[in-house]
């Protein structure tokens, strides 16, 4: 199978962040003059009825020139209490299911969805949030 180089992925993945969207996760370029396409920002709604609720989590994507070969990194600038994210905002790759086991076709959304589903673990959803407007995570 032919990969899709690595700029046209990525348009293609900022067309649909900006035409489709979604009511739970958002994603685009941290600069729009950013011809590499190597910084995005994201953001994550807190899923309902957990310990994330009514909250919006804002995250730093880094797309590296192997992209899509190889995975986002992902952190995040807003402090939050989750078993795949370390005391300095990094995701663990290993703790995330689209990221652990990622394949050239997937996408930022696809591993902005898997986080989300990552916060509604039993093991994270009841878990104590640092307080609103807490110091973010310095990148």
């Amino acid at each position: 199978m032919c990969q899709m180089p690595r700029s046209f992925k990525l348009l293609q993945e900022l067309e649909e962040a900006l035409k489709v969207g979604d009511a739970n996760i958002s994603w685009g370029l941290a600069d729009d003059e950013d011809m590499d396409m190597r910084e995005w920002i994201g953001t994550i709604v807190g899923p309902p009825k957990t310990a994330f609720d009514g909250r919006i989590f804002s995250l730093q994507i880094k797309c590296s020139n192997e992209y899509p070969s190889t995975p986002p990194s992902i952190s995040f600038v807003t402090r939050i209490n989750c078993s795949c994210v370390d005391q300095k905002g990094k995701v663990l790759p290993e703790k995330v299911e689209a990221l652990k086991n990622w394949k050239p076709d997937y996408t930022i959304k696809k591993a902005l969805d898997s986080i989300r589903s990552s916060m509604l673990l039993r093991e994270n959803a009841k878990l104590q949030q640092p307080a609103e407007g807490s110091t973010p995570y310095s990148q």
